[in-house]
């Protein structure tokens, strides 16, 4: 058999449906991780004014560590 026709053999056909699917895949890996970091930066956030707070007030005694 070619060689050409054994490569082509093995690459997988790109037709409008799996390019579609991947493009959607895509873009919802992209949404989902801008909400994952959008809820990673205000708990960031709210923690560090928690432990300003702590440290302004002297609580930092009270906590059992």
């Amino acid at each position: 058999m070619d060689p050409v026709l054994q490569a082509v053999q093995v690459i997988p056909e790109l037709t409008l449906a799996s390019i579609g699917t991947t493009i959607v895949v895509a873009l919802l890996a992209i949404v989902v991780a801008r909400l994952l970091f959008s809820i990673a930066i205000r708990l960031a956030v709210v923690a560090a004014i928690a432990a300003g707070l702590f440290w302004y007030f002297g609580l930092f005694q009270l906590l059992p560590i």
